[in-house]
């Protein structure tokens, strides 16, 4: 007879259970929603931001040293999205000539010993056209020192008249 009542027991147990996984796991997928509706609104503001201010956003790992784009800057560079974000070699080639020893200097300055770094440079965009831009990057430290990688943004720079 105790047999019984433990097993009857054990099954009103494990039902329980199941019953309080199964609405946590509905308030974890109602709040997992409500965080991507919020991440979405966040990234359609950004969107808008970069439009509207002229500026667009970067992150270069460090590893792997592929610099990843917002839209704002494939558009900038009058770049296909197609083609993907380019590795750092690639995405310093689209500074002037004149420009590009110094944008490689604050870049690699920054990926050696973790400066961040500002300067003014001209870019060459996929249909040859001329674009001054404020360049800015700030270095993503790991808690030994290391860097992970650099963030930053560019900002055009040209006369409304001459977009």
């Amino acid at each position: 007879m105790s047999i019984i009542y433990i097993q009857f027991f054990c099954a009103f147990a494990l039902i329980a259970t199941i019953f309080f996984v199964v609405l946590w796991l509905r308030k974890s997928q109602r709040d997992l929603q409500a965080v991507t509706l919020e991440l979405e609104r966040c990234k359609l503001t950004l969107e808008i931001s970069e439009h509207v201010g002229r500026f667009g956003s970067w992150h270069m790992n460090a590893g792997t040293r592929v610099v990843r784009w917002s839209d704002y800057i494939f558009d900038m560079h009058e770049r296909r999205h197609s083609l993907g974000h380019p590795p750092l070699e690639n995405a310093i080639d689209y500074y002037h000539r004149a420009d590009r020893l110094m944008a490689q200097s604050a870049v690699e300055k920054a990926l050696k010993k973790g400066e961040d770094f500002e300067f003014r440079a001209r870019i060459i965009t996929e249909q040859g056209n001329e674009i001054p831009v404020l360049s800015r990057g700030t270095c993503q430290i790991d808690k030994d020192g290391s860097v992970l990688g650099v963030f930053g943004c560019f900002i055009d720079l040209s006369a409304p008249e001459d977009r």
